[in-house]
C-alpha cells in the first residue's frame, strides 16, 4: 500500500550503509542518480526513503533496510506532521489490535487502514485489566486525521508487526521515543528512579497506588512489577493518557506477568482530579516542575489546602497537598521534587506545617544528572499521610546521595534503616557524616526552614583517618613502586618496530583489517546501541587497583567502556544484559578493544578481568579468530602506534578534541608470527607497566586524600576541644 513518503537525512543514510556522513557527500556529488532532496535545508536535506533504498540496492551499498529501522524513520517523518505522542498513541493502539489479533490481514489501501483503526479502538476498549476514563471521549481529542505521513507510519507498523511480532514492535518504538530525552518533548523519568521511588514506598497493599501525573506510565509499569493492584494515573495529556494505558494493557497480555488492574484518566489533576480523596494506598510520582500556570487563581480558597495556601511560585507545595489529600491515612507518598522546593523563602510556612503535623519523612538529594535530563541534583522527598491521633516523628531523615555513582543501594539501606529504628521507637540511626542523619524536627523549625540535607550535614569533627590506615596506604604505595622500577620497559628487550615500508620491501603481505575480516581471520563488531548503562556503585577509587569488580544485580551486566580502556581500569559500568547475544557478544581473553573516539589512540587486549562483560557503544570490538595469522597483541600494538592511529583516524573527522576512529580501513603488515608474537610480548610488557603506571598514581591520589582528611581532622578536634573550654562569650563569637 502506498501511503506516503518517508524522510531521511543523509546521517540516516550513512546509518543504513555502515558508511560515514561524508561518504553519502560524496555520493551526492560523483553520482548523478543519487536521489535529489525532498525537504528539509540546504545544510540538513532531507530524502525519500524509498528512493534512497532503491539507489542503495542498485549500487550493491546496502541489504534492505530492516522494517524495524523503515518504521523508525516514518515515526520521525509523521512526527514532523504532528505531536510525536500523538503518532506514538496511534501506532499503539493498532499495534494493540494486531497483538489481539496476529491473523489480522494488511491494509491494503487508505479504507482498509482507517476500518482497522476503528477496530482497534474497539479492541482496546476491551482490553482485560483495565479502564480508560471516557475513552472514546480521548480518542476524539486526538482529533486525528490520517494524512499521508501518519498513513505510512501505521502501514509500515502494521509490516513491521508481521515482521517481529507487535508487541516487539511497539515496545522497541516506546523504547526509542523515551530514549530521546527532550527531544521527544517528555522528560520520562528513567525505569531504575521510578523502582526506586516505588520500593520507598513500602510493599504494596491491598488498595490502589496512584500516580497523578503519570506521563507514559512509568511509575504505575514499576508498581504493577512489585505487586501493586490496582494502579490509577492522571495525565494532561490525552496521548500520553493512551501510551500510559497502552503500556500496561501490553503487559496483561504477557503470560508471564501477573495482570494488573489499571485506571488511566486524562484531567488537570489539582484542578480537576479524577480520583476520589483518601483512597490510595500509596501515591508516587514525578510532578511538573516550575508550573506558573497551576490554577493558584482558581484554586485560592480550595478547601483542602490543609498545610497552608501555596504562594503562585510554588506548584510544587500544591502537587505535595492534594497528593497527601489523596492518600489514605498513613498511606505513604513519594515525590521526585526539585531542590529549590526545600528552601525557597515562599515556602516556608508549608514546610513548616509539614514538620509539625508528622507529613514529611525524609528529604533524599540525588546525585546531579542522575534524573535523566536534568542537570540539578533532584530531590526526592518521603511523606506520610498522618492518621488521626498520631503523635509525629521527632527526627526526620535528610540525607545526601551526591557522591554516589548509583544511589539505589545506599537509599535504600538509609531507608531500611530509619524504618527500622522509628518502629522500635528507638532512634539508633548511625549517623553518617555528610551522607546522612536524623535531624531533630526542632532543629529544623527555625526562620527558614530549609530542609536541604547537605546544610545539616556536618562533615566529622574527629580523626577520619587513623595512623594504621595511613600506614597501610604509604607501604602499599611503597611496594608498588618497587614493582614498578622492576618494570620499566628497556629499549634492548624491545623488537624491531615493524613498518609499511619495511614491510612492502620484503614483500609481506598488508592487509586492511576490513579484507581480514572478509576472509575470516578477524570479528570486527560496530559499536551497537544498547539501553543506557550507569556507573557501578562500586566503580570509584582504587579501580585499576586492588578494588573488587562492580557486581551487577539480576538481569544485568558488566560493561566496559572506553574511559575503561584509556584509562586501563577494569570494566565500571553496569546495565541490562542485552537480550540478541548475537548482535552483542560478550567480551573474551584476547579481544581488542578500540574506543570509537579518543583523543590518543589506545588499543587494549582483553584479559581475564575483562572476560564476559560486553562492550558499551563507546567501543569497537575486535576479535582474532586464527591466532596462526595475526596476533592479538601485536594488533593491539600496532593500532596504538603513530602508524595505526594515523590510519584509523585519517578518513575520520574531529569532534572536538577528540578524533572519531574506523579500524576497518587500518592496513595491517602481516608478519610471520613468530616476529609478531615477539613484537606483542613487548607491547604486552608496555602495557602492563601503563596498568601498574596508573595503580601507583591511583594509589597516591588515595593516600593524599587520606593524609589530607587526618590533618584537617585533627585541626577539627583539637579546634572542637578549644570551644568547647573557652568561655560562653568567646563561643559566641566563633560561631558568629
Amino acid at each position: 500500500m502506498t501511503t506516503g513518503r518517508v524522510e531521511v537525512t543523509a546521517a540516516d543514510i550513512a546509518r543504513f550503509a555502515e558508511v560515514k556522513p561524508t561518504a553519502v557527500s560524496n555520493w551526492r556529488k560523483r553520482h548523478d542518480d543519487f536521489p535529489q532532496p525532498v525537504g528539509g535545508t540546504d545544510r540538513s536535506p532531507r530524502f525519500d526513503l524509498a528512493e534512497v533504498e532503491e539507489w542503495l540496492g542498485r549500487q550493491g551499498k546496502a541489504r534492505r533496510i530492516a522494517v524495524a529501522e523503515r518504521l523508525w524513520q516514518s515515526f520521525e517523518s509523521a512526527r514532523a506532521g504532528s505531536a510525536a505522542e500523538d503518532a506514538l498513541a496511534l501506532t499503539g493502539l493498532l499495534l494493540f489490535h494486531l497483538h489481539r489479533y496476529p491473523g489480522a490481514q494488511s491494509p491494503r489501501d487508505k479504507a482498509d487502514l482507517v476500518r482497522m483503526m476503528e477496530r482497534a479502538e474497539h479492541t482496546f476498549a476491551e482490553a482485560p485489566g483495565g479502564t480508560v476514563g471516557s475513552l472514546g471521549e480521548l480518542l476524539s481529542s486526538l482529533q486525528y486525521e490520517l494524512g499521508t505521513r501518519l498513513l505510512a507510519l501505521l502501514a509500515t507498523a502494521a509490516e513491521a508487526a508481521a515482521a517481529d511480532g507487535a508487541r516487539a514492535t511497539f515496545d522497541d518504538l516506546c523504547a526509542r521515543f523515551l530514549h530521546q530525552g527532550p527531544r521527544s518533548g517528555l522528560a520520562a523519568t528513567p525505569r531504575g528512579l521510578a523502582d526506586l521511588m516505588v520500593t520507598l514506598a513500602g510493599p504494596p497493599t491491598e488498595g490502589p497506588v496512584l500516580d497523578a501525573s503519570c506521563g507514559s506510565g512509568t511509575f504505575l509499569l514499576a508498581a504493577a512489577e512489585l505487586g501493586a493492584t490496582p494502579v490509577r494515573g492522571q495525565e494532561l495529556s490525552h496521548s500520553l493518557a493512551l501510551l500510559a494505558a497502552l503500556r500496561l494493557a501490553f503487559r496483561n497480555t504477557d503470560p508471564a506477568a501477573t495482570a494488573v488492574s489499571f485506571d488511566v484518566h486524562t484531567g488537570d489533576f489539582l484542578r480537576r482530579p479524577a480520583f476520589r480523596p483518601g483512597r490510595a494506598t500509596a501515591v508516587v510520582g514525578h510532578p511538573p516542575f516550575a508550573d506558573r500556570n497551576w490554577g493558584h487563581e482558581e484554586l485560592v480558597d480550595h478547601v483542602g489546602w490543609e498545610y497552608g495556601i501555596p504562594p503562585r511560585g510554588e506548584s510544587e507545595l500544591a502537587w505535595i497537598q492534594q497528593a497527601l489529600a489523596h492518600a489514605a491515612p498513613g498511606a505513604p507518598v513519594v515525590l521526585l521534587l526539585p531542590p529549590a522546593v526545600a528552601f525557597r523563602t515562599s515556602g516556608r510556612r508549608i514546610r513548616q506545617e509539614l514538620l509539625r503535623r508528622g507529613a514529611l519523612r525524609a528529604v533524599i538529594s540525588l546525585p546531579a544528572g542522575y534524573a535523566a535530563h536534568y542537570a540539578l541534583a533532584l530531590q526526592i522527598w518521603v511523606l506520610r499521610r498522618p492518621e488521626p491521633g498520631e503523635l509525629p516523628p521527632a527526627r526526620v531523615l535528610l540525607a545526601d546521595s551526591g557522591e554516589e555513582q548509583d544511589p539505589r543501594m545506599l537509599i535504600q539501606d538509609l531507608w531500611a534503616r530509619y524504618v527500622a529504628a522509628a518502629d522500635g521507637d528507638a532512634f539508633s540511626f548511625p549517623e553518617r557524616p555528610g551522607v546522612a542523619r536524623l535531624v531533630p524536627v526542632m532543629d529544623l523549625l527555625d526562620d527558614d526552614v530549609d530542609l536541604t540535607p547537605r546544610r545539616h550535614l556536618p562533615q566529622s569533627a574527629t580523626l577520619g583517618v587513623s595512623a594504621e590506615t595511613l600506614d597501610a596506604g604509604r607501604t602499599a604505595v611503597d611496594e608498588t613502586l618497587r614493582v614498578l622500577r622492576s618494570a620499566l620497559p628497556t629499549v634492548g628487550a624491545l623488537p624491531d618496530l615493524p613498518d609499511l615500508t619495511e614491510a612492502a620491501r620484503a614483500g609481506v603481505r598488508i592487509a586492511t583489517l576490513a579484507e581480514l575480516a572478509k576472509s575470516g581471520v578477524v570479528v570486527l563488531r560496530r559499536p551497537a546501541h544498547t539501553e543506557r548503562q550507569r556507573p557501578a556503585a562500586d566503580a570509584h577509587r582504587g579501580q585499576t587497583g586492588s578494588a573488587p569488580p562492580p557486581t551487577p544485580g539480576p538481569g544485568e551486566a558488566l560493561f566496559l567502556t572506553a574511559r575503561d580502556v584509556v584509562t586501563g581500569r577494569r570494566p565500571s559500568e553496569v546495565g541490562p544484559a542485552p537480550d540478541d547475544i548475537v548482535q552483542h557478544q560478550p567480551v573474551r581473553v584476547g579481544d581488542v578493544l578500540l574506543p570509537v573516539t579518543a583523543r590518543s589512540v589506545v588499543a587494549r587486549v582483553a584479559t581475564a578481568e575483562d572476560a564476559d562483560a560486553y562492550p558499551a557503544a563507546t567501543l569497537h570490538h575486535i576479535r582474532v579468530a586464527n591466532t596462526d595469522i595475526l596476533d592479538p597483541w601485536y594488533l593491539a600494538g600496532f593500532l596504538s602506534s603513530v602508524e595505526g592511529a594515523h590510519q584509523a583516524a585519517s578518513t575520520a573527522s574531529s569532534l572536538g578534541s577528540h578524533t572519531r576512529l574506523d579500524p576497518r580501513r587500518v592496513r595491517v603488515p602481516l608478519f610471520p608470527i613468530d616476529r609478531q608474537r615477539a613484537y606483542g610480548a613487548a607491547f604486552r610488557a608496555v602495557a602492563d607497566f601503563s596498568r601498574l603506571l596508573r595503580t601507583v598514581h591511583d594509589m597516591g591520589q588515595d593516600l593524599a586524600r587520606d593524609a589530607t582528611e587526618a590533618v584537617a581532622g585533627a585541626l577539627r578536634g583539637r579546634g572542637g576541644a578549644e570551644a568547647h573550654d573557652a568561655p560562653a562569650g568567646a563561643r559566641a563569637d566563633v560561631a558568629r
